[in-house]
């Protein structure tokens, strides 16, 4: 009996695979098992939608100037990850105090909540609101990711966080193509209202399937913000983790500062060749065709994100962020000499592979420098960096490619874009090689 308890497999091992000896599972591999559909069926439902919102908000609002478009076009897609990175610490925080699991079923509710009610906006102002009010109920991913990593050995939080990002990248690959379909069918108000529901189904199977022991939390309001103040205190006097939060916010917003044009990009060069021969209409295909310039980032999500976490375990995630960052860095500036879609799409494809590993590899070196009564408050942290980088990129994106004619230079915003990317990978490996990361890696 003492033999075979020795030999028995570690619960860190045993998260992925199938127990052969009994039907009680570890807690930290029933709540990946709970929080990976979850996880995929909110990332689904958001990317049913957000790659339309620009041409929503043109055939909404009557916008036919196109830098107004633009304009409100970033400013929509940025409102929800702005109010995010602003509260995601507060919610992170909570988290730790009270339970993980609660704040993830109560940001999929609230997404559930505010999406139903976007297509009923009557102007541009109450959009923004809606999706202000979003982010700020939001904040969905760091508690699902420190449900399932808490207890676990670090050195597989790498491969652990890499398989729940691929949980988010294959609803990310199915939203897309599910939205460009839907709209087809049934118009675009439709999308948001099956986004909804999806957030819906979210917070059910993590009601029913995810476990946690109940946090009994201390004090009041005034205790808990002490205690918020404290931890983010202890987290930014670390200084190798202070600086990782403002590259990751640099790289961020090189890497997104064109996503929510991308569809006035693409509608630019029109659509794929291959796509117009399947399509009936020109309309249908250029929809078929940003679809798949966003299902390409969930694709290799799906088949490179492992290898990022992998590479974080063996090499250290924050050189491969730097190398990452290098990378989007030259392909970033590629994008700017193309003129057809066909070879954007191409090009695309080499993007995706690097902002695969970006998110992973993010919350992979936070992880290593942070104790676990912070966990939740740091990957917050990162999150709401990533989240401002989703904010504030897309209007800097709609500020380099504005025109005094009243037309877009996107090649101007790739370029500019591409510095950024340039910055971040060039700071993170400084980063890296200092005395100050020579710990952890």
């Amino acid at each position: 009996m003492q033999r075979a308890a020795a030999s028995a497999p570690t619960a860190g091992s045993r998260i992925g695979r199938r127990s052969t000896r009994s039907t009680a599972l570890h807690p930290g591999r029933r709540n990946y098992i709970a929080v990976w559909p979850s996880l995929f069926a909110t990332s689904m439902g958001l990317m049913a939608f957000l790659p339309m919102l620009a041409l929503h908000v043109q055939e909404q609002f009557a916008i036919d100037d196109a830098n107004e478009l633009a304009f409100w076009a970033s400013l929509i897609y940025g409102a929800a990850p702005f109010s995010a990175a602003v509260a995601g610490p507060l919610w992170g925080a909570l988290g730790d105090q009270r339970g993980k699991k609660p704040m993830a079923i109560r940001a999929n509710l609230a997404i559930a909540a505010t999406t139903a009610l976007m297509p009923l906006a009557p102007s541009p102002v109450v959009l923004l609101l809606m999706r202000s009010l979003q982010g700020a109920l939001a904040g969905y991913v760091a508690p699902a990711i420190s449900l399932v990593t808490q207890g676990m050995p670090r050195r597989l939080h790498g491969r652990v966080i890499a398989r729940l990002q691929v949980a988010m990248a294959t609803g990310s690959l199915l939203g897309p193509n599910l939205g460009a379909e839907i709209t087809h069918w049934w118009g675009r108000a439709s999308l948001f209202w099956v986004a909804s529901a999806l957030s819906l189904l979210a917070a059910l199977q993590l009601h029913l399937f995810a476990r946690e022991e109940r946090v009994v939390a201390s004090g009041g309001v005034g205790a808990f913000l002490r205690g918020f103040g404290r931890g983010c205190r202890e987290l930014l006097r670390q200084r190798v983790f202070a600086g990782l939060l403002v590259l990751v916010l640099t790289l961020r917003l090189g890497q997104n500062m064109l996503e929510p044009l991308l569809s006035l990009f693409l509608g630019e060069l029109g659509p794929v060749r291959w796509l117009s021969a399947w399509s009936h209409t020109r309309e249908l295909a250029l929809d078929r065709t940003i679809a798949v310039a966003f299902a390409v980032l969930a694709i290799a999500q799906w088949i490179c994100t492992p290898w990022w976490g992998r590479m974080a375990d063996r090499h250290g995630p924050l050189r491969c962020l730097g190398w990452l960052a290098l990378g989007l860095c030259a392909l970033q500036a590629l994008a700017s000499l193309v003129r057809d879609a066909d070879v954007f799409l191409l090009l695309r494809c080499g993007t995706a592979a690097l902002m695969a590993g970006s998110m992973t590899l993010a919350y992979a070196a936070a992880s290593k420098r942070v104790a676990d009564e912070h966990r939740t408050l740091s990957f917050a942290m990162v999150q709401s960096c990533i989240q401002f980088g989703l904010a504030i990129g897309p209007v800097l994106g709609a500020v380099a490619a504005a025109r005094s004619d009243g037309g877009r230079d996107f090649p101007r915003a790739f370029v500019a874009a591409a510095a950024l990317c340039g910055l971040a990978g060039v700071g993170m490996l400084w980063l890296r090689r200092s005395s100050l990361a020579k710990v952890g890696g």
